[in-house]
């Protein structure tokens, strides 16, 4: 999932700060490539990012992110609701121009994103899942720190059920904002 682009740049920023105050002993600097942990075991960026996130008071989510491996994906479906700012309740059709799983990061699209019908886009990958809503002008996104979010992942199938009880819905036509709730259930099968 990624993070909205200002708590990005937060964790970025801490990131790099944390990382220039780091010791090194008779010249030899750590790499983010070779870092270890207390333990031994070589951190990776979602395990620094959430260092980061909780050196610098930021809530982390306790959800487990699955790894998916690379593929694309076929066949799917979503049912989507949204309630308060706006309103949806529609199934939206997969994208598969725009739905893949690299490795690292998951994009699942269903809808056309930027255009005025119902569209959503789950991110799973990076230490965060979410989830991002449009119809028209107006849009929504949440992550694991605001919703409750569960998936499943098979070797053939990606699915999930997001519940976001208050995330801030923006209409970018008269810049208003409001709360909304949204509910999402979605399969996509490679």
């Amino acid at each position: 999932m990624r993070y909205p682009p200002f708590l990005s740049m937060l964790l970025v920023a801490i990131g790099i700060g944390l990382a220039a105050c780091g010791s090194s002993t008779e010249g030899d600097a750590d790499t983010a490539d070779d870092a270890q942990a207390q333990n031994g075991a070589p951190q990776d960026e979602a395990a620094l990012m959430q260092q980061a996130a909780i050196e610098a008071g930021i809530p982390i989510p306790d959800v487990e992110v699955p790894v998916i491996s690379a593929r694309t994906y076929k066949a799917g479906h979503v049912q989507l609701q949204v309630s308060g700012h706006f309103d949806i309740d529609a199934s939206p059709t997969l994208d598969t121009q725009a739905s893949i799983s690299d490795g690292a990061y998951t994009w699942i699209t269903y809808g056309t994103s930027g255009s005025e019908a119902p569209n959503t886009t789950v991110t799973i990958g990076n230490g965060d899942m979410g989830v991002s809503v449009a119809v028209g002008r107006y849009i929504a996104t949440g992550t694991s720190t605001e919703c409750s979010m569960t998936t499943n992942v098979t070797a053939t199938k990606v699915s999930g059920h997001f519940t976001c009880p208050k995330v801030t819905g923006y209409n970018q036509a008269d810049r208003s904002m409001g709360d909304v709730a949204i509910e999402i259930e979605f399969e996509a099968n490679s």
